[in-house]
């Protein structure tokens, strides 16, 4: 009202303030994209949002990682003004290829958080973890593939199972961030038939995810942490996966742990797959973010089908080869 001007005085004065407001003025303007593809890079984004002024451009587009190094399928992008914001909530729902994208408005109080870890380097120690890679791979088949980088020595660590088998996944250590970030355009590259995926990560995931995949039960303690994939006679009765419906262990389960499907492959796919074999259940895997590892297991009805399913092995679906591991004993009758 202006009658109070000696309490006014004291507090310097609120630029064009209007009561109907935000009280905060807003410094940075970010939206948070969820349910990009994976193979989503800042320059799709940039084309996704061209009404709108980003930031800095391709620098003011952060897509995030899961902990292992792998796109999130999220995405937060700082816009140069309020309309910005508004033109790129406009894009809700809306195709950006195979997927429809969802579109927030983050409120300032979150953005200088979000700001600080999208900009924080992930690891600049110098590791990236390779996925897809062929199980007759050697340390030496790695070296070759990323030469010309310099690797620290016994710095090539084989993730494998709680069973010892290869599983595909390696991290590798290099002598320098240099030589890692140059690790990276190596992404797709082939080794032997299979195309590698090279992510960044860092030193102590090496450690992490090989308790993860040793231990994905972390409720549980002692002898009864065993790996989900283990043969199914292996498994605590008293607490066996969700996805088993409490099943008996003593029935044998007769099934194939599949390993390299396509990330939008279907359940009829991997039935078609194996036809003419009858298979009576599919588990598709996810990992924590809800979205498919590429891996699966597939029950059948008895031993004989089982083994019969392996002949499948190192067949495609669609462009890629598909490996399979045998999870089944025959039955009392032989079967």
């Amino acid at each position: 009202s202006g009658t109070g001007g000696t309490y006014e005085d004291d507090y310097p004065p609120l630029p064009a303030y209007h009561p109907e407001s935000k009280p905060e003025s807003r410094e940075v303007y970010i939206v948070q994209v969820k349910g990009l593809p994976w193979s989503c890079t800042t320059q799709d984004l940039l084309q996704f949002f061209s009404e709108c002024r980003i930031r800095d451009g391709v620098k003011g587009i952060h897509l995030t990682l899961d902990r292992l190094g792998r796109p999130s399928g999220r995405a937060f992008i700082e816009m140069e003004h309020e309309e910005d914001v508004s033109k790129a909530l406009e894009k809700h729902r809306q195709y950006l290829g195979p997927r429809y994208v969802e579109v927030y408005e983050v409120t300032n109080g979150d953005a200088e958080v979000i700001l600080k870890k999208a900009t924080q380097p992930l690891g600049a120690d110098g590791v990236v973890l390779l996925r897809g890679l062929p199980f007759t791979c050697t340390e030496d088949d790695i070296v070759h593939f990323f030469s010309g980088l310099e690797i620290m020595a016994n710095g090539i660590t084989m993730v494998t199972d709680s069973r010892g088998r290869k599983s595909g996944v390696a991290y590798v250590q290099f002598t320098s961030q240099e030589a890692a970030d140059e690790a990276l355009q190596r992404d797709r590259e082939i080794i032997g038939s299979r195309y590698i995926e090279v992510f960044p990560s860092r030193r102590d995931e090496i450690h992490s995810t090989w308790r993860k995949r040793t231990s994905p039960f972390p409720s549980q303690s002692g002898p009864q942490s065993v790996d989900r994939r283990s043969a199914p006679e292996n498994r605590s009765p008293a607490s066996p996966p969700p996805s088993l419906h409490l099943q008996s262990s003593t029935v044998p389960l007769h099934y194939i742990h599949v390993r390299g499907l396509p990330f939008q492959a279907s359940g009829e796919d991997i039935v078609k797959f194996f036809c003419p074999l009858a298979v009576c259940k599919i588990l598709i895997e996810c990992g924590p973010d809800g979205r498919p590892s590429g891996e699966a297991d597939v029950y059948f009805h008895c031993h004989r089908d089982a083994v019969a399913a392996m002949s499948k092995d190192r067949m495609n679906i669609g462009e890629r080869y598909i490996e399979l591991f045998l999870n089944s004993v025959a039955d009392g009758d032989g079967r």
